[in-house]
């Protein structure tokens, strides 16, 4: 069988300590990190560190969809059962029983305190020429899934900040618009005769005429 690794490196703003609590502590801390490729999770003994058995279905296949493919890209379920050892105090093994898949964290101290995570996980892949291009597959997935993991993992210790966008701006106060004054209106003239609205078709009454006198 072929020995296959994928290997993923993140720098954490947090000190050694704390990134190792986190990385070790399966009950809250871990299921948090997992990607959707981790299906089935459960803590069997153990919770915190060495002696811990998790076991979990590990999604691995395509990291993308092809264009002929409906839906999301295949995935091939690794049923895992995972236990947990501190050979080092910077190193976490994870060995898993079934797929024979063996994953080592390793933390240090990378100064301004920060720190480098380094995950390498190591499988047997399948033997032939013919396997050679599901072997890179399964490589660049697992490369992908742990990748994800450690993203979380920054993102535990640096919440990413909330977007401005769709947040809704402050009211501001608005002036009260001036009222416009009146037009003058024009003096009435001595010679210009009163009008008066028609209504009903009806016209306005004017003075009788008073017919000239003779001599």
């Amino acid at each position: 069988m072929a020995e296959l690794t994928a290997t993923a490196v993140a720098m954490i703003n947090s000190s050694v300590e704390l990134v190792h609590s986190a990385l070790i502590d399966y009950e809250s801390v871990r299921p948090l990190l997992l990607p959707d490729n981790f299906d089935d999770y459960r803590v069997l003994a153990g919770g915190q560190g060495a002696g811990t058995e998790v076991s979990w279905t590990l999604l691995v296949g395509e990291t993308r969809r092809r264009r002929w493919q409906l839906g999301r890209p295949k995935r091939e379920p690794w049923d895992c059962l995972v236990q947990v050892d501190e050979p080092a105090d910077d190193q976490i093994v994870e060995r898993d029983t079934r797929t024979e898949l063996v994953t080592t964290w390793t933390v240090h101290e990378a100064g301004d305190g920060r720190t480098a995570v380094r995950v390498l996980a190591s499988w047997p892949g399948p033997d032939g020429l013919s396997q050679v291009l599901t072997r890179s597959r399964q490589q660049l997935a697992l490369r992908t899934i742990y990748e994800d993991i450690l993203t979380r993992l920054h993102e535990h210790f640096e919440p990413p900040k909330p977007s401005r966008t769709g947040t809704p701006e402050p009211e501001t106060a608005t002036e009260p618009e001036e009222a416009t004054p009146p037009e003058p209106v024009a003096p009435a003239t001595p010679d210009a005769e009163p009008t008066v609205a028609a209504e009903s078709g009806e016209t306005p009454n004017r003075p009788a005429e008073t017919p000239p006198k003779h001599p």
